[in-house]
């Protein structure tokens, strides 16, 4: 629980809220060939995996954020007890370090046990993922569940935490869920050093260390203070979910509600200048909102071709601080998409896999306000999203046969027109053995002028252009 809350107090504070993990569109993680060891009742999943990074734009204030080594495991098993086939149980646990101290990692992705109450009603019990949102789980827009986002762009998508109620057969599904808990997303981790707020990696959306204040510029010291984790934690929601049709034949459409927390902690702020010196103390502090939350999608899929058009919006209930604090407000937004894929299965006598969507998002805005509403003039970040008219194109599969192994690609394409940027990714994968891969890839990211747009996602992160190299081994 130590461990939990200092990754709360972490916070994806300090990260835009809705924080920059990377969508589908751009998805990252590597994953090898999956092996799967089957039993009668039981199924096996596990990953460990190794690898070295070099960011291209060095941090001379801290050395040690400009490459990193990272170790990792992973186990996901799904079954049930020989003696009691009517309760199953199911979980996605992953940890790993990075060889620094402080720098270890334990994540529950899914944890629960499921009991079948008729051949097609079943009740889960913990954490567990669904599909909520098309938009929310190709885009990685993290509205819908949490994620593990320490990397922007390899987020760990979470499932929510409480009790699920499941009916339904292929062609219609009722999902309910309700729970008395809150687990936010967690973003990276960082410290205080002399009134700074110090990042434990380059993904960190660093605040602002001065402010004009009577034609002076000061200076700005943080402090956080960390509320009772009971404060945080026991935050009740539910949610509702209802499919028409089979995702994997034909038409479908899926509509979903929930009153819940925000995924992403606010910030709650107390600002105290300092007599005759031009220097401001921030005390910074986490806070929990609520929203309403619904989306819409509608796809068909034939065959190997699948495409689904998606709406969503998000509804913040305003909350005001108390007496002397200023609070982040977060505005409703609007998001539609279209996102799809097609499986080539003879292209040049290879597989290949064609990725395409569309990204459009109004609103989103935030402001800070104080106790009776009003804004203040002090701003943390004014922007929930990381994309808001974004256009992507990707494609992987077999590129060529190695000493009779195969050497797989994967290749992204990201363009926003309103940050007038781009994103492009690149993987290599060669298989020497079923069970084994060698990657290496790049990350690179870019705008046609810095001077646009200088708090977005693609401006500010642009000096974060890496390659890495590793190895990762299936169980």
């Amino acid at each position: 629980m130590k461990f939990w809350l200092k990754k709360v107090v972490a916070l994806s504070a300090f990260m835009p809220l809705t924080a920059p993990a990377q969508s589908g569109a751009v998805a990252s993680s590597s994953a090898p060939v999956e092996k799967i060891t089957h039993s009668r009742r039981h199924h096996l999943f596990g990953q460990l995996r190794a690898e070295s990074m070099q960011y291209m734009t060095t941090v001379d204030s801290a050395p040690e954020l400009n490459q990193s080594q990272f170790l990792s495991g992973r186990i996901a098993v799904a079954g049930s007890p020989e003696s009691a086939s009517w309760i199953e149980y199911g979980g996605d646990l992953a940890a790993g370090t990075f060889f620094r101290p402080n720098q270890d990692q334990f994540v529950v992705n899914e944890a629960h046990v499921t009991a079948r109450l008729a051949p097609l009603t079943t009740v889960s019990l913990g954490r567990k993922k669904a599909m909520w949102s098309r938009m929310d789980e190709v885009w990685q827009l993290g509205m819908w569940q949490p994620r593990f986002a320490i990397d922007t762009l390899r987020p760990e998508e979470q499932g929510l935490t409480g009790l699920f109620f499941n009916t339904g057969t292929e062609d219609m599904e009722v999902m309910a869920f309700a729970t008395p808990i809150f687990i936010p997303t967690m973003g990276p981790e960082i410290s205080e050093e002399n009134g700074s707020l110090v990042p434990d990696n380059r993904w960190y959306r660093r605040p602002s260390t001065t402010q004009i204040f009577n034609q002076q510029l000061n200076r700005v010291t943080y402090d956080l203070d960390v509320p009772n984790l009971e404060k945080l934690v026991m935050n009740p929601g539910y949610a509702a979910m209802t499919r028409f049709g089979n995702l994997r034949s034909g038409p479908w459409i899926v509509g979903s509600y929930a009153y819940k927390p925000v995924n992403d902690l606010l910030l709650r702020r107390q600002i105290v200048r300092v007599v005759d010196q031009p220097l401001f103390d921030v005390k910074v502090s986490p806070d929990v909102a609520y929203h309403e939350l619904a989306s819409v999608d509608v796809g068909y899929a034939w065959g190997d071709f699948q495409i689904s058009a998606s709406y969503l919006q998000d509804s913040p209930k305003e909350k005001r601080p108390q007496t002397e604090w200023s609070l982040q407000k977060l505005h409703a937004l609007q998001a539609v998409s279209v996102q799809g894929e097609w499986n080539i299965r003879n292209f040049f006598a290879r597989q290949v896999q064609i990725q395409f969507g569309h990204l459009r998002i109004t609103g989103g805005g935030i402001t800070d306000i104080d106790s009776e509403g009003k804004t203040d003039d002090f701003t943390l970040f004014d922007d929930r999203m990381r994309f808001r008219n974004a256009t992507y194109v990707g494609a992987e599969g077999e590129l060529a046969r190695l000493w009779a192994r195969p050497l797989a690609t994967k290749v992204r394409y990201l363009y926003d027109q309103q940050q007038q940027g781009s994103m492009v990714r690149t993987e290599f994968l060669y298989y020497p053995r079923t069970d084994l891969a060698l990657i290496v890839g790049t990350d690179f990211l870019g705008v046609a002028d810095e001077n646009h747009e200088p708090d977005g996602f693609l401006n500010q992160y642009r000096a974060n252009d890496r390659y890495y190299g590793g190895m990762t081994y299936v169980f």
